[in-house]
């Protein structure tokens, strides 16, 4: 059993070919994301010190397979809930203020290397779409091509 720092932390994770594509409606992230609350909550007051929520119990999402193919990882198993738990982090990071608690949860999305942003849910077919959501920025203004640009409008 791995933590989720362990599991995206710096690493990339590509999703072969046979998996479905991302496909979690409002209902599953609804679900996802009250259970996270719930789990928070039976071990975390509000005015906890902020270093309290490390004495949460663990949440299991569920079994998560990776496998190595040629020094690279693949998602097998869990594709649709990484994403989903991906998405509610870009989500956090948008939010927040603090430029410390920003780099922590930047390390669980993405890497960078010579200025060039790379997610950790490596999907090229993703890219877009993410570096849009991840900005906060329309894609129009990320200069993204019109397909993109549609297929968000479809999205918000």
């Amino acid at each position: 059993m791995r933590d989720l720092r362990a599991l995206l932390g710096g690493a990339k994770c590509s999703v072969d070919y046979y998996q479905r594509e991302y496909r979690w409606a409002t209902k599953r992230i609804a679900e996802l994301t009250d259970d996270l609350s719930k789990k928070v909550l039976e071990s975390y007051e509000v005015g906890d010190k902020r270093t309290a929520v490390e004495g949460c119990g663990h949440y299991f999402y569920g079994s998560i397979i990776v496998s190595d193919k040629e020094g690279k990882k693949f998602v097998i198993d869990g594709q649709q809930r990484l994403t989903s738990i991906t998405l509610l982090l870009m989500l956090l990071h948008c939010r927040l203020t603090d430029a410390e608690q920003r780099g922590q949860l930047a390390e669980l999305i993405f890497s960078q290397k010579f200025g060039m942003r790379s997610f950790n849910i490596d999907v090229s077919e993703r890219n877009a779409c993410m570096e849009v959501l991840f900005t906060g920025k329309s894609a129009e203004e990320a200069g993204q091509p019109e397909s993109v640009v549609n297929n968000f409008r479809m999205l918000s």
